[in-house]
């Protein structure tokens, strides 16, 4: 009786931690889409119209718009609404369909962020499950969009973490100043750099999410090392790294429920950039240079993913001997 009560009771503390979230981000998929204009466009009709062809909004959607408040809450960042044109549409998708980012461009460039820098810090935010579509009538620098997305998940009653969210706009700037730094530097792409940067947050993850700044120092150097930026990126941009890395790990980035979906969605993020002709470029002129970019992420997720069965498998087997002599 005394073994039936324990054992109830850590089925119940169990229960606990698992339904317990490091995010407010749930996992259930969205019935509609939801379309976040940039504020400017709330008193421009046709600018709106124009960037509702481009999103492919559909009748169906929840529309609403980001303000400067918005930026301010999830960005820290300090804006008017008059500029705030660049807008999305998004629709979260199930657990374990990833994260899909497309730009149209065909009438106004996103001059500020690329597909990649964008997709690297909503995965930083706790968004790895979604099909996204940016777009604006006019270039824009692109900030809206981003805290239109957080925006989306407000309406759909799903809180973002504000420090998230905050820890993705660190990131996203430091990439898109690291990005404009190299541009045309020999050696370097901008897919080599996310595809770093990923890797490296997956592997903080996967050791648990709580390293020391000199594990992560490690982890972020060896992860640029394997896509051939050793010589590229100077000290002070490995720091703006490192310091990144190390505020999202403090923020619950990589740690709880979602730790497994966030190690997933960036090995999936991984892949889409190996195969980007960005990449492939990179990778060819690697290899005339003499070096080879490395890819350790998918091989790590994978051999993760067969130890964990091949472990769960002979526990199942232990323990079914166990209740044999029980």
């Amino acid at each position: 009786m005394k073994r039936l009560l324990l054992l109830s009771s850590i089925a119940m503390m169990s229960s606990t931690l698992v339904t317990k979230p490091s995010y407010a981000v749930t996992e259930e998929a969205w019935q509609e889409a939801v379309t976040v204009y940039g504020a400017a466009l709330e008193s421009n009709p046709q600018l709106q119209d124009t960037t509702k062809q481009l999103l492919g909004t559909a009748d169906s959607d929840k529309t609403t718009y980001v303000h400067a408040d918005d930026l301010n809450k999830y960005l820290n960042l300090q804006s008017s609404n008059a500029v705030l044109k660049s807008s999305i549409r998004i629709k979260k998708l199930s657990k374990g369909s990833g994260l899909t980012l497309n730009i149209d461009e065909s009438k106004g460039q996103i001059t500020k962020i690329t597909e990649d820098t964008y997709k690297n810090a909503l995965l930083t935010a706790g968004v790895t499950d979604a099909d996204v579509k940016i777009a604006a009538a006019e270039d824009v620098t692109g900030e809206s969009a981003l805290a239109g997305v957080y925006k989306a998940f407000e309406t759909q009653g799903e809180a973002i973490n504000k420090n998230q969210t905050q820890a993705a706009q660190e990131e996203l700037t430091t990439i898109t100043s690291i990005n404009e730094d190299n541009q045309n530097k020999s050696g370097y792409s901008q897919e080599q750099l996310n595809k770093a940067i990923a890797e490296a947050k997956a592997a903080v993850a996967k050791q648990g999410g709580n390293l020391s700044q000199d594990q992560i120092k490690n982890v972020v150097i060896e992860k640029i090392n394997n896509n051939g930026l050793s010589d590229v990126l100077n000290s002070n941009q490995i720091t703006l790294i490192i310091n990144f890395i190390t505020n999202a790990q403090n923020q619950g980035v990589f740690t709880g429920a979602n730790a497994d979906k966030f190690i997933d969605s960036a090995t999936n993020y991984v892949n889409d950039i190996k195969n980007s002709e960005g990449f492939k470029q990179a990778a060819d002129t690697a290899k005339e240079a003499g070096k080879n970019l490395k890819d350790s992420l998918e091989q790590q997720g994978v051999m993760d993913k067969f130890m964990a069965a091949l472990k769960s498998f002979f526990t199942a087997i232990v323990n079914f001997f166990k209740s044999l002599t029980a």
